[in-house]
């Protein structure tokens, strides 16, 4: 083997192992989670409309409201973890039991799945910044984020997800969501 060929025998690895490398390590495009974020909201609004009438009443006794200022700290903590807690919130929430509710099944199923893939996903874009994540302040958005899911379940599990308890939740993360995909929306 000449020089020359052993010199683009060199190159040649170095290029694929840099393909390599790129391939293996998780991109966090915003672009791709816009869209996600965009159809699961989507989803759960047409999950369930308008809050019944009936459910009105229970909701501001009870539950808890989505943190609204919890996106605007987050400007100055990482959005990715602010957003992986909020979703992974949804994704717990959601493992609960909903045969009390009346929503279209596929809808249910396809929501469930999108969160999932969307908590996966950030999940390998944060890697170990995740678990750092969980030790932060108690004023911190994530913090923030957690104690209000906490709370969220809890009702849910004193109103032996009932129907309307299921759809005060919803319209709760509804709410949530379509500010995390303004925040998201305004990201490059």
């Amino acid at each position: 083997m000449n020089h020359m060929e052993l010199m683009k025998c060199v190159l040649l690895l170095v290029f694929v192992s840099s393909v390599c490398e790129a391939v293996a390590l998780p991109t966090c495009q915003w672009a791709h989670y816009k869209e996600l974020s965009e159809k699961s909201k989507n989803l759960l609004e047409r999950m369930g409309g308008q809050l019944p009438q009936k459910c009105l009443e229970g909701k501001n006794s009870s539950f808890p409201s989505f943190p609204k200022d919890v996106f605007i700290k987050a400007q100055n903590e990482d959005l990715v973890l602010v957003a992986l807690e909020t979703l992974s919130g949804v994704k717990n929430i959601f493992k609960n039991n909903h045969t009390l509710v009346k929503w279209e099944s596929d809808s249910l199923a396809l929501f469930r799945s999108l969160v999932f893939r969307q908590v996966r996903k950030l999940q390998e874009c944060t890697g170990k910044k995740f678990q750092t994540a969980m030790e932060k302040p108690a004023d911190s958005s994530t913090a923030t984020l957690r104690s209000f899911f906490e709370k969220l379940e809890e009702r849910l599990k004193e109103k032996e997800f009932s129907s309307c308890a299921w759809e005060i939740v919803r319209t709760e993360l509804q709410g949530g969501l379509e500010e995390l995909q303004t925040v998201l929306e305004s990201k490059n």
